[in-house]
């Protein structure tokens, strides 16, 4: 098994295991709101900053992997069409 299929493997079990624990807890009227609460903290504070840092993310990341991909994806094809075929 490569390294991906075990890094998607691995992803795959954490949200399985975070959807089970989650429905358990929903079940015992422990939610994400209240645990937050207990932390002093405000619900809503918490989503307006975990959707500030997915926007940072999202605004310094695309326009890197387009500029990274008008360098790879032309040298990729090159060597695909034109480089050593692989013998399986």
């Amino acid at each position: 098994m490569t390294w991906i299929v075990r890094a998607l493997n691995t992803f795959w079990l954490i949200v399985l295991a975070s959807l089970i624990t989650g429905g358990v807890m929903t079940w015992l009227d422990i939610t994400a709101d209240k645990i937050v609460r207990e932390f002093g903290l405000d619900m809503d504070v918490v989503l307006d900053s975990v959707e500030v840092a997915i926007n940072w993310i999202v605004i310094w990341s695309v326009p890197n992997i387009i500029v990274g991909a008008i360098i790879i994806v032309p040298v990729w094809l090159v060597l695909a069409l034109f480089g050593p075929k692989r013998h399986h």
